[in-house]
């Protein structure tokens, strides 16, 4: 019985835990690179994901997949912040050697695939936490390089190692595959949730925050505008009025007021419904040519589909700004300072299109377009993205 309610409540719980921090402990996160984005992709984009796996390995009787929501989001969070971080790979290197013996020697094949019993599969994240407070004591990153850790080994001890074993006789299977209630997932979300606690956090106040982030919007309105100067140069530039005192202002109203004044630089909705359709056509056509060609399952075909959609896009928006219907209609994705974004950005942005898809195929997510003051997706939203006229 109490495996069953931690099965089904512990998730949950940790998801709600690291909530309350991020909302408490906003510096401390983004100290690490944890911001909204990361935040968004972990709870929303792999609740959201966690029914669809994308192909490793297809042959005959043969299956293996990635689970986005239950491995791919938590592995790739996983390497940037050790890139974030400027983690020193040997002890990147030590951490995972000892936590994937451990998992190995926790997780056992059957004919569910890959599992650890009650209460073994702690094992990997308090270990992992333990590593991490003996090589960077109460450091911000110990939480990091916990999470780090601990889901790199589970995937490597638990999953990667057990696959000569796994594919004995025909299988079809989902590394991750259990979503937010996969062992991955779960250990990840564990060396977080409690090495968070014992670290040295910071915390500013309310109004401060208030103030940071409406000079924050002034800025990021004034770098896509291409007008300099201090936030009240910037404010009277493009609305015409004077600031006399931030803490006055009610920042939604002030946001939506600011970007209304930019609003000819973000891409009208005509343009991104239009850069999708093309979009979405080079990818389906793609999609079909293997389909043809090997004679899939339709399980396959859709997760050969999910994998093309996703490489597309995020690659294309990563190194180009734009994938090629985007191109077509001069219209590019930028961060909100109107720079270049990065793989985090253009990955979340991406990634996204799933929950997207399912919102009433994109409905949603036009509406946002067109009310929202940057003109922004969910996607966007989430990772601090826009799509703006390429100049």
């Amino acid at each position: 019985m109490i495996e069953i309610i931690l099965f089904v409540l512990f998730p949950f719980l940790l998801l709600v835990t690291l909530f309350l921090f991020f909302f408490f402990y906003r510096e401390t996160f983004w100290e690490i690179g944890f911001g909204k984005r990361e935040m968004g992709l972990l709870i929303v984009g792999s609740a959201s994901t966690m029914f669809f796996d994308l192909p490793v390995f297809f042959y005959k009787n043969y299956f293996l997949a990635f689970n986005i929501g239950g491995a791919l989001i938590p592995v790739v969070l996983s390497f940037y912040f050790i890139k974030k971080n400027e983690i020193n790979f040997l002890k990147i290197l030590i951490g995972i050697s000892l936590v994937s013996l451990a998992t190995y020697m926790v997780t056992i094949v059957t004919e569910r695939g890959v599992i650890s019993y009650f209460p073994f599969y702690f094992l990997p994240p308090v270990l992992s936490i333990l590593i991490s407070f003996l090589l960077f004591f109460r450091s911000p990153k110990t939480c990091s390089f916990s999470y780090t850790i601990s889901t790199l080994s589970v995937i490597i001890g638990g999953d990667f190692s057990h696959l000569p074993e796994l594919f004995e006789k025909p299988f079809i299977g989902s590394m991750g595959g259990a979503g937010v209630y996969d062992m991955v997932y779960i250990a990840g979300l564990i060396s977080f949730v409690f090495s968070f606690p014992f670290i040295i956090k910071k915390r500013v106040s309310k109004e401060e925050r208030k103030r940071n982030r409406i000079i924050k919007e002034i800025y990021y309105a004034g770098k896509i505008a291409g007008v300099e100067g201090n936030y009240k140069f910037i404010v009277k530039k493009l609305t015409g009025k004077e600031i006399d005192n931030i803490k006055d202002l009610k920042i939604n109203e002030f946001i939506k007021e600011i970007n209304k004044s930019i609003l000819e630089y973000y891409a009208n909705p005509a343009k991104r419904i239009g850069s999708f359709l093309i979009d979405f056509l080079i990818t389906s056509a793609i999609s079909f040519i293997p389909f043809f060609v090997f004679t899939m399952k339709f399980y396959v075909f859709i997760s050969v589909f999910l994998l093309i959609q996703i490489l597309y896009f995020t690659l294309l928006e990563f190194y180009f700004g734009s994938t090629v219907g985007k191109a077509i209609l001069d219209i590019e994705v930028k961060n909100l300072e109107n720079e270049k974004v990065d793989f985090m950005t253009s990955f979340t942005r991406n990634i996204m299109r799933i929950l997207e898809f399912f919102a009433i195929f994109y409905l949603v997510s036009l509406i946002l377009i067109i009310i929202s003051p940057k003109r922004q997706r969910i996607g966007d939203l989430i990772a601090d993205s826009i799509v703006v006229e390429s100049k």
